[in-house]
């Protein structure tokens, strides 16, 4: 009687195992997601990209192993993530063969190295990494990438640290640089300022006089209208005056 239960599928197509890995397997798989994750501007992939980096790797094991899937890729990114941070607490320099690779992709440094340094790697078929990561769901990518933004800025966080003391005279020169050109903008801000308050005063005083311009024609065509009117009661008065006198 056969009590072994069915056969695994060494392809996962949506478990969250890895298989054995070769150094060569993931030199490529570092150098595919590596590419696309500074054509991304340092951002997360997504399932497209993922499947991209999948098959790169599948390309070159030319069917010789079983094919890794996007899930699996991304597992292995992240557990080579979680090794660089391991190395890292380790006193330098690190003997892993994908550090610096890794160090060049999301340390802190990695914003500054605008070339990608190429490695070298002696690959033994008898090299295989156990590694055995958390399952994960095609769905659940976007759900991991806050996650793998933390682990990133955390990484890049030590770096900054450790340059602190090495940068002292840079960041100086960066924060007088930053003064004087804030008080060249702040200086042009207010001169902006006054030069307006003149031109709204010059408004002010012009409009006051034509104002009072107004005014005083106002007033002067007011008196011309009470001397007209005046001299037309006078004119009545005398024209009634001279009609009484005839009469009598």
């Amino acid at each position: 009687m056969n009590l072994r239960g069915p056969p695994h599928s060494s392809s996962g197509g949506g478990g969250g195992r890895e298989d054995c890995w070769s150094e060569g397997a993931t030199a490529t798989l570092v150098e595919a997601w590596g590419d696309r994750y500074i054509r991304l501007n340092r951002g997360n992939l997504r399932q497209k990209d993922w499947q991209e980096v999948a098959d790169a790797v599948n390309s070159r094991l030319n069917g010789a192993k079983s094919r890794k899937t996007d899930v699996q890729c991304k597992n292995r990114i992240d557990t080579l993530k979680k090794k660089y941070k391991l190395e890292r607490s380790k006193p330098p320099p690190s003997k892993w063969p994908f550090f610096k690779r890794i160090d060049s992709l999301i340390g802190g440094n990695a914003s500054s190295n605008k070339k990608h340094h190429s490695l070298t790697f002696t690959i033994t078929p008898k090299a295989k990494s156990f590694l055995k990561g958390p399952k994960l769901e095609e769905s659940s990518f976007e759900e991991e990438e806050e996650e793998e933004d933390g682990d990133d800025d955390e990484i890049r966080k030590e770096h900054r640290v450790e340059d602190v003391g090495l940068s002292d005279g840079a960041a100086c020169r960066e924060l007088a640089r930053a003064i004087l050109k804030f008080g060249e903008i702040y200086e042009r801000i207010e001169s902006s300022k006054q030069q307006q308050m003149m031109e709204l005063e010059k408004q002010r005083m012009e409009f006051t006089k034509d104002l009072e311009f107004q005014r005083m024609n106002m007033f002067v065509d007011a008196q011309l209208e009470m001397q007209k009117s005046k001299r037309q009661r006078n004119l009545t008065r005398s024209g009634f005056h001279q009609k009484d006198t005839k009469f009598l």
